[in-house]
């Protein structure tokens, strides 16, 4: 009898831990076209992926330690189709958003703070960051292109929600901001004509 219990006690130890854990899914949200959007672990990483058909794509850079916030590795903002926004906020940061390809996972472009976004006519307009800062960009996701503007340096708004789009056109993109005065100012952009 001892060694039947000695026996069992062995195979249940071997069974619980003698495995890799199965990967743990923290949450799940259904998108266009057939795709989920999912936090997950494995091991000793979080990341974010897609899913689709049984299929897993890993998205962007989108991972970290088990220790970090969900909140960290991002979550879906707009849902385009065969492309979607990942935004990403923390406590008082501006908002990051990358533009990512649903079949790679791959980030097709990448900024902050959106500040206009018409889901019928598809396009987003955001702050650029990095190598695109001082940039106010207009993203089409019908054609997968980015029209870049300078954005105005006179105004104390140094951080988020800087910018009020009043209209757009094929013609011209008119913005409000701050000056240094305070004063409402509107500035005006030719667009370049589609061809």
């Amino acid at each position: 009898m001892k060694n039947l219990l000695l026996t069992l006690s062995l195979l249940l130890c071997i069974s619980c831990f003698g495995e890799n854990p199965k990967d743990t899914i923290y949450k799940r949200i259904k998108m266009k076209d057939g795709y989920t959007f999912a936090c997950k672990r494995h091991d000793s990483i979080k990341y974010v992926c897609l899913i689709k058909d049984g299929k897993e794509t890993e998205v962007s850079e989108s991972e970290g330690d088990t220790n970090m916030s969900l909140d960290a590795l991002g979550y879906p903002y707009a849902d385009f189709g065969n492309t979607f926004v990942l935004a990403t906020h923390i406590e008082t940061n501006p908002i990051k958003v990358e533009i990512i390809d649903k079949k790679t996972g791959g980030m097709l472009m990448y900024g902050a703070t959106p500040f206009y976004m018409d889901t019928a006519k598809r396009i987003m307009m955001f702050e650029g960051i990095g190598r695109r800062r001082g940039k106010l960009i207009l993203y089409d996701f019908n054609t997968g292109k980015s029209e870049l503007y300078v954005a105005p340096r006179e105004t104390p708004c140094f951080c988020c929600f800087c910018w009020k789009l009043l209209s757009l056109t094929d013609a011209e993109i008119k913005i409000e901001y701050l000056n240094m005065e305070y004063e409402k100012v509107d500035i005006t952009y030719p667009r370049v004509q589609k061809k």
